[in-house]
């Protein structure tokens, strides 16, 4: 026996399935550290090190252009004008203050997934691997993207990459190389280059990078 589908249901289904594999898409300065060139729904990134927050917010930029909406869980020290200069629609910005429990954690992020494209967090050092799971359960099957920072400035996490509760699919470790635009004590902040090392389990083997951020 032959099911028949008409046209127009086929179609639609079509178009369903197209956008919940679809990747989010991100800017030209960072594409080329994404193993996928944008990022793909239900993954984990994990960005380290001194500019871990201002590579997070790049790599949300354009897609909160593009009407995706962005939440930001635990970092209460991320500016609101750090998220201008690296592109971030605001008007879909939204910041949401989580308690350090690992349960009312995973609680909270449960709520948060099913609202949100995509996520910069700041994970809880107390936060159980059993806890970590059942959100990277939820992340995967609501096809949202989680981006972690690790940052000793923002975070004080103290989590090495043995010891991490959730598996990052990408890892993007920085480091400040050089700052440019102040004379002599004077001036404005203009450009920063940023050593990148990409590594994690869907990348085949480690890359490094040097990208430069305009300001």
């Amino acid at each position: 026996m032959k099911l028949l589908v008409p046209k127009t249901l086929a179609v639609k289904h079509s178009v369903f399935e197209k956008q919940l594999l679809e990747n989010f898409a991100v800017s030209d300065e960072v594409r080329s550290l994404l193993p996928d060139s944008g990022l793909v729904r239900g993954r984990i990134v994990r960005c380290c090190g001194d500019a871990a927050a201002s590579l997070a917010l790049s790599l949300c930029a354009r897609a909160s252009q593009q009407s995706s909406w962005l939440g930001v869980v635990g970092l209460s020290h991320l500016g609101i004008s750090c998220a201008v200069e690296h592109g971030v629609a605001l008007e879909r910005m939204v910041f949401v203050h989580p308690p350090d429990t690992s349960r009312d954690w995973s609680t909270t992020m449960a709520a948060v997934i099913d609202g949100f494209d995509l996520l910069i967090v700041a994970v809880p050092e107390k936060l159980s691997v059993a806890d970590a799971r059942r959100v990277q359960a939820r992340l995967q099957s609501r096809r949202s993207v989680m981006i972690i920072v690790d940052s000793s400035t923002l975070t004080q996490s103290s989590f090495s990459n043995d010891t991490h509760p959730f598996h990052a699919d990408v890892v993007l470790d920085t480091k400040t190389k050089s700052w440019s635009g102040i004379d002599k004590g004077s001036g404005y902040l203009q450009r920063r280059e940023v050593a990148i090392k990409v590594s994690g389990r869907r990348v085949p083997r480690m890359q490094e990078h040097l990208v430069t951020c305009n300001y």
